[in-house]
């Protein structure tokens, strides 16, 4: 796995500086709250990642990674502009994202381990356990104002039906990495993004918020929310590079 990260150096190393300092920068502006021009700031780091992939995964998974990633950075931007009928298009687009992240990866052969099998038989039992909780909750409010935003009149925000949909393909994308014989690296990556998953709708839709018009429960976690999302784009691109480079199953 460390040879995986550690492949290839100059214009990766300076590849991998650029994508994360702009993920710094992403995170390290969470204290400002909205302002416009976020949404363009938090989509750049994968936005960069995106472009990276494309050429160096096309010999293994032709641009299926490329897309999952732009897909996801446009996740980033539709959720960020904080306007309540666009949240739904960011779910939506990492939806399609984890479509495009399985189709690549199914091209692998399949290892069912008795290791494996119990990881996924895990994330099918968290995932079905999560969804029940959130549709238990039923997160949707109404919202006056977000940020800049005004909402007149208030409305609910439409975004619980499509995350109750997300989180079975988030799961099946995750067991696909899992189960291929492949990149432990980007199977990581995958993992990472479940976690990073499970983190903000905690944190948006399941926490109490001390105001209805506030867009999260706590600040707190915005930060392991973020570290952990950039972090699974990162492993899942530079597993899938890696792979891509040099194409031996490993199991």
């Amino acid at each position: 796995m460390l040879a995986e990260l550690t492949s290839g150096v100059g214009r990766r190393a300076r590849l991998d500086l650029a994508y994360w300092l702009l993920a710094a920068i992403s995170i390290g502006l969470i204290p400002l709250g909205p302002f416009h021009g976020l949404a363009l700031v938090r989509m750049a780091p994968t936005v960069v990642l995106a472009f990276w992939a494309l050429p160096a995964t096309r010999p293994a998974f032709g641009a299926t990674i490329a897309y999952g990633l732009l897909a996801g950075a446009m996740g980033d931007y539709f959720l960020n502009t904080f306007d309540p009928d666009l949240a739904v298009f960011g779910v939506l687009a990492f939806l399609i994202g984890h479509v495009f992240y399985i189709a690549g990866l199914r091209r692998a052969g399949w290892s069912a381990s008795a290791a494996r099998r119990s990881l996924v038989t895990g994330l099918a039992t968290f995932g079905l356990g999560y969804g029940a909780v959130i549709a238990w909750v039923n997160p949707l409010q109404p919202v006056r104002s977000i940020g800049w935003v005004t909402v007149d009149p208030p409305r609910l925000v439409p975004v619980s039906p499509a995350l109750l949909a997300y989180m079975p393909l988030l799961i099946g994308m995750a067991s696909v990495a899992v189960m291929r014989r492949g990149s432990r690296v980007l199977a990581l990556g995958a993992l990472v993004f479940v976690a990073s998953d499970s983190i903000i709708p905690l944190n948006q839709f399941l926490l109490p918020r001390a105001h209805p018009s506030d867009l999260y429960a706590t600040e707190a976690l915005l930060y392991p929310g973020y570290i952990t999302y950039y972090l699974a784009q990162y492993l899942i691109a530079r597993g899938a590079m890696a792979e891509a480079a040099a194409p031996a199953p490993t199991t």
